[in-house]
């Protein structure tokens, strides 16, 4: 947060707590182990927060990472400060299911586009497969399960999937919602 200081000040707790929806306690907890992960450091970097991911799963998690990443840094110099992080679990942790479509559509559109195309699709459902156990549980190849959900959401047939076609499709599939907004551990809503 740009000062060397363990404790967060008042006025910075209560602007997240109103940012992120959470208790200033519980900005204060995420701060301690933002701290703690960072081991002195003021930021997460990609290479620690890909550490992070494959600590946290039992497959390999950097591709998956690198996308998460990039979402949560949201001023794009390469780094997450507190802020970015706190904002970006806030999201991915919301019970308001269009915030976190939106969170996971800006992950699907690596290139910033505006759009998702089939090899976006494709590259972050085979993170997804790489990261998780899923493919142990899935028959359906990470190719075939990127290409079924690209034809269900490309519902005007451009070969490229908007922000409304993907949220209009995933709002009425509840599998599909499960899958866009990376639920790989298939834990409930």
């Amino acid at each position: 947060m740009g000062h060397k200081q363990s404790k967060m000040n008042e006025k910075e707790v209560k602007k997240l707590s109103k940012i992120c929806d959470m208790s200033p306690a519980e900005i204060r907890e995420w701060h301690k182990d933002f701290k703690r992960l960072l081991k002195g450091g003021r930021y997460l970097t990609p290479q620690n927060f890909k550490q992070v991911y494959n600590e946290m799963f039992h497959g390999d998690a950097t591709h998956f990472a690198e996308n998460v990443f990039r979402t949560f840094d949201i001023d794009g110099n390469g780094k997450v400060d507190f802020k970015e992080f706190l904002i970006g679990l806030s999201i991915t942790a919301s019970s308001n299911v269009e915030k976190r479509l939106r969170w996971a559509f800006k992950m699907y559109d690596v290139d910033g586009s505006g759009t998702i195309s089939r090899q976006e699709m494709c590259s972050i459902v085979q993170a997804v497969y790489t990261m998780t156990a899923i493919s142990q549980q899935n028959t359906i190849p990470p190719q075939k399960l990127a290409d079924d959900l690209f034809s269900k959401l490309d519902t005007d047939n451009n070969g490229e999937i908007t922000w409304e076609e993907f949220r209009d499709g995933a709002l009425n599939d509840e599998t599909l919602l499960r899958l866009l907004q990376i639920d790989p551990e298939g834990g409930d809503e």
